[in-house]
Parts: C-alpha cells; structure tokens; sequence
C-alpha cells in the first residue's frame, strides 16, 4: 500500500455568517483535519470569536474585502510559508462528512499530484447533488456541472476525471502551485478564481479528478432556483454586470479568452451568452413562483451572507 500523504492544511474563508463557519469548522475537526487556516475577510468573519471557540486554528485578518479568491490566495500563501505539503480550498458554508480526511488520505495516495475534488450535495437534502466536478462544452453551454439535481446513486463509485473544479473541498498538492501559480484573485476576485485555477492546471498536465466518496454538504444559498424563486429579469441582468456574481459576464469573458478554443473563442462565448438567456427564460419556466417541494430549511436565511453561488465565492 502506497504511504499515506501528510493531511492537507485546510483555508476556509470567512465574512459573515458565524454559525455556517461553526458548523464548517466543528465538521472539520471532527472529521480530523490537521490544520486549519481561517481568512477573516475585512475583519467581518468573527475570527477572534471562532478562535476562543476552536483552539488551534489558525486565523488571518485582512483590513480590506479580499473575497474568496483573495482569501484562498492569502491562506494557501501562509501554509506554504509554513511548510504544508498540501492545501485543501474549502468555504465557510460546507461540512465534511466523517470519513472525509481517512478517504482524502486513501486517494490522495493513490493519484500523487492530482487535483483532488469532492462531491457536494445539498445540506437541505442530502440525496441529491449540488456538484461533482464540471466537464467543457466550449462549442455548445461551455460546461456542464456534472451530476447538478441528480440523486446522490447515481455517481459513479471511482475517482474519475473532469476538467475543473469548484473551491469548496479541493485538494491541491504544494507542488502544483510551482506549475501554476496561485488563484488569480486580481481578475477573478469572488466566482470563476477555482475555473481559472484547475484549468490552468489541466493546462500544465496536472491530473483534475473527484473522488464521489469524498463527501461535503452545501449550505446552498437562494441563487438557486430549486430553494428560491427564479430571479426577475432585473435580477438577472444586474448578476451578469457584477463583477463578482457567479454569472458575472466580464469573468465569463475572460475564462473563455484565456481557455476557451484557440481562435474560437469568441464565438464559444457568443453561445454561451445565448445559453445564459436561454436558461433564464427556462428557469422562469420550471420555477415560476419558487421550488416545487421546498428543501428543508437549515436555518440559511438569516445567515445570509455577501457570496453568490458556484462557482467558487463566499457563497460558493
């Protein structure tokens, strides 16, 4: 049997919202995690609060709103710093499962230097899927999340390969970073810094995998239609003008212009806007006045935080 790697250092972003990072660090703890680096964004993630509570982890202010990326940058930076042979993204509004680190530690053996990432369900129904991973359609929707809505049987029972990942529960060996770099949190400051990232690494011959056993819980937020009502159509247009939303248009844009198909990609991207309205006219369609059989409330609503939806962001 191939010798279990070092447990990753685990950076969980933080700005608002306490009693999500309480679950999200309980469920760490308990499920073993050796090292946890809290990034206290703007000084707004009660930091020194969950310090006094969680002895050990590790807490980083910043004086200024760095966002998700910000945060995973700055966090990874001080692990790395302080010798972690490996970094785990993680958000403030996901818990592991028990197993997480012993079945971490099993695959991570298995793929050395793959990207590692998990399959994320909903915390408001467990059965079903949020995301495991995300395959590129650059000449169609641009991508698919893989196994988005589904029931939690269907996926599959290996690792198997995809061609990015979302932030929450990404496994990064250090190494990687001196092929990449770190996330781009200048261009991609809240939603799309995890696309950018692991395609650069798919990029740079890295493995991209998700391991269906390794299992997170989302405390989705209501971006999404199947807990909240479709949005209205000034809704829509103002997510696609902001530059952090996660179907901000200028980060779109610039994930198809560095990654997108080479003299195509414009074009790639002109159907991918065309698939954005078509999907808001279906949204509109399926969820007229809300979800049909609403999830179970976690109590999400008056944790409400700053953070959209996937990929990546606080809300992540």
């Amino acid at each position: 049997m191939p010798e279990s790697p070092p447990r990753p250092a685990v950076v969980v972003p933080a700005f608002g919202r306490p009693e999500s990072t309480r679950r999200a660090l309980r469920s760490l703890l308990e499920a073993g995690a050796g090292r946890i680096v809290l990034v206290d964004d703007e000084g707004r993630g009660h930091g020194d609060e969950l310090r006094g509570e969680f002895p050990g982890v590790e807490v980083l202010r910043t004086e200024a709103p760095v966002f998700w990326t910000g945060a995973i940058r700055l966090g990874t930076e001080h692990a790395l710093a302080t010798g972690a042979a490996s970094v785990l993204f993680f958000n403030q509004d996901v818990t592991a499962a028990p197993d997480y680190f012993a079945r971490l530690a099993a695959t991570t053996a298995r793929y050395p230097g793959a990207i590692v990432g998990s399959a994320v369900v909903y915390a408001q129904e467990r059965g079903v899927v949020w995301s495991a991973g995300a395959r590129l359609e650059w000449l169609g929707r641009g991508f698919r999340v893989l196994y988005h809505g589904a029931p939690l049987r269907k996926l599959p029972g290996e690792p198997y390969p995809v061609d990015w990942l979302h932030g929450m529960g990404t496994y990064v060996p250090a190494g990687v970073f001196g092929k990449t770099g770190l996330p781009d949190a200048e261009r991609f400051p809240m939603a799309w810094g995890d696309a950018d990232f692991t395609l650069r690494a798919r990029g740079a011959g890295i493995p991209i995998l998700v391991d269906p056993r390794l299992r997170l819980a989302h405390e989705v937020g209501p971006y999404d239609a199947r807990l909240a009502r479709a949005p209205t159509f000034s809704q829509y247009v103002s997510w696609l003008r902001s530059p952090t939303h996660n179907v901000s248009l200028s980060a779109q844009r610039e994930i198809w212009r560095r990654h997108g198909p080479r003299g195509l990609w414009r074009l790639s991207f002109a159907l991918r806007c065309l698939f954005l309205a078509a999907n808001f006219v279906r949204i509109r369609l399926l969820f007229p006045a809300g979800p049909a059989g609403a999830m179970t409330d976690v109590g999400l609503a008056r944790d409400a935080g700053r953070g959209p939806g996937p990929p990546g962001g606080h809300g992540g």
